[in-house]
């Protein structure tokens, strides 16, 4: 049998860069994906046909000069030159199905007096509502602060710790302030998957893993043993907490803490010419079926423009969801001909969740568990990368 020295499972960008910091130090890791392609959240989606040079992105959708580690793997992988910078189009906001600009809905004579408070007011200990409400006015939180902040997660993100979404970090001057790639995000994690060294199997679901003397033995649902040094959870709390219930008890208690959210997402590409709406970065409604729609207008097409649609869970069937489209966009349903569809989960992160990461990280402690994800510093696409430099470097000071 075949011995790895470190089995990571889940290949989203958590993993993967994982995986890219072990292959670096010389170590032999082995990524399971229970799904068919690697890349998790970072899924462009390309069409066939006539929009074949078109892609739409189905997860996250931008990167930015502020993401040094990200930056640092994209150095390693030689794809600087892959950057592509994202225009400048405006957030619009949904308001009785109508489109309207974000200032038009600002009640400026409330900001004015509440805005003084960010010299005081701290954000630790603070919820995304307690804080914000208090600094732009709670009529301002509620009509036009708190649909955008529920849009970043897609997701109620009242109950966020204020400080998690949107992070001070140092910028890199000489890249582009936010980019994507030629070929869409996923482009970085097709990089990380076919670097030499990196074992990926698609299509791997793990049902058990057991702990051994000298490492780890993970059995997947085709019945299939893999053995390897150390491990790494590298997928959804929830579902992580399940995996390690037996042989990680304490450790499964406390990971099914973390709620997630699912995220049903649809995106269509349709004609430019069947499209009267201004280029627009994306919608955030006020109250809707939907928390946001992210657009391709960043990255524009000669033909084709892209709208994907966050949906919350449960509400709509997909023609529903079609129609809605087809309503906001204006344009018949027989002109969506080219429609992808995604469902993600995100981590629901309340108020005092460091102090729950920190007693992970206490029971981790020097042991041959690794765990990597968006819900420790942040749902951002550096807190994953940033989590998995941790990782690696306890790895490293155990080997």
């Amino acid at each position: 049998m075949k011995r790895y020295d470190i089995i990571i499972i889940g290949a989203g960008i958590s993993g993967l860069s994982l995986a890219h910091y072990c292959v670096g130090e010389g170590f032999k890791p082995l990524v399971l994906e229970k799904d068919n392609r690697a890349g998790g959240t970072f899924h462009t989606h390309r069409f066939d046909g006539e929009a074949s040079d078109f892609w739409i992105e189905l997860g996250a959708h931008t990167c930015y000069n502020s993401y040094r580690n990200l930056i640092g793997i994209l150095e390693d992988r030689r794809m600087l030159d892959r950057l592509r910078r994202r225009e400048k189009v405006p957030f619009r906001m949904l308001i009785n199905n109508q489109i309207k600009s974000i200032p038009s809905q600002i009640n400026f004579l409330e900001l004015l007096f509440s805005a003084p408070r960010i010299f005081s007011l701290k954000k630790k200990g603070q919820s995304i509502e307690s804080y914000y409400s208090k600094i732009v006015g709670k009529r301002n939180f509620r009509t036009v602060f708190e649909p955008f902040f529920n849009a970043v997660p897609s997701q109620k993100a009242n109950d966020f710790p204020a400080e998690i979404l949107f992070k001070k970090r140092p910028r890199r001057k000489d890249i582009m302030k936010s980019f994507t790639f030629d070929g869409g995000i996923q482009s970085v994690a097709d990089s990380i998957a076919s670097e030499q060294g990196v074992e990926i199997l698609a299509g791997k679901e793990v049902d058990a893993v057991e702990p051994g003397k000298d490492g780890f033995s993970v059995k997947t649902t085709d019945g299939a043993v893999y053995e390897s040094a150390f491990l790494a959870s590298a997928i959804p709390p929830t579902a992580a907490a399940q995996l390690l219930r037996k042989a990680f008890p304490d450790i499964s208690g406390l990971l099914s803490e973390i709620q997630v959210a699912a995220i049903e997402s649809v995106g269509v590409a349709v004609k430019k010419d069947a499209v009267s709406l201004e280029p627009v970065a994306g919608i955030i409604p006020a109250n809707n079926s939907f928390y946001s729609v992210v657009s391709r207008d960043t990255v524009r097409h000669d033909r084709f423009r892209g709208f994907t649609f966050h949906f919350k869970p449960g509400i709509m069937d997909g023609e529903a969801k079609l129609k809605r489209i087809g309503d906001l966009l204006g344009v018949h349903r027989d002109q969506l001909n080219f429609t992808a569809g995604k469902d993600n989960l995100l981590p629901s992160i309340k108020v005092g969740h460091h102090r729950l990461v920190n007693k992970i990280d206490g029971l981790l402690g020097g042991g041959r568990l690794l765990l990597t994800g968006n819900y420790f510093g942040g749902i951002a696409i550096e807190d994953c990368v940033s989590r998995s430099l941790d990782e690696y470097q306890r790895l490293r000071k155990m080997t």
